[in-house]
């Protein structure tokens, strides 16, 4: 759903981290939070009646893992600016398929 957005034009995409509605197992937010880095929109949000998203809710292990994450994220920081940077004056989305990466492979 990511890539077909993004190619569609709307480039500033992601999942909320955990859903929306519900409350995940901790294993599967933590794979939540290291999928979410990769994306284009990353955010823990949920509705109030969820319950919270934050990495020092959870044991020592995901929150390590959740910290882990945050930070390659903000490794990321550079790459994602110069992406939407490239995508201001050439309309590439951030978030491309290799089709569109690679257009002259076969």
């Amino acid at each position: 759903m990511l890539l077909s957005l993004s190619t569609a034009g709307i480039p500033h995409i992601g999942a909320d981290v955990g859903g929306f509605f519900g409350n995940p197992e901790e294993e599967l937010l933590v794979r939540w939070y290291q999928a979410g880095a990769f994306q284009p929109f990353f955010r823990a949000h949920a509705h109030l009646e969820s319950m919270r998203r934050e990495p020092w809710l959870f044991n020592e292990t995901a929150t390590e893992a959740i910290r882990d994450a945050i930070k390659r994220r903000y490794q990321m920081l550079p790459y994602w600016y110069t992406l939407f940077y490239e995508h201001t004056f050439t309309g590439k989305p951030p978030m491309r398929p290799f089709w569109m990466e690679f257009a002259d492979d076969e």
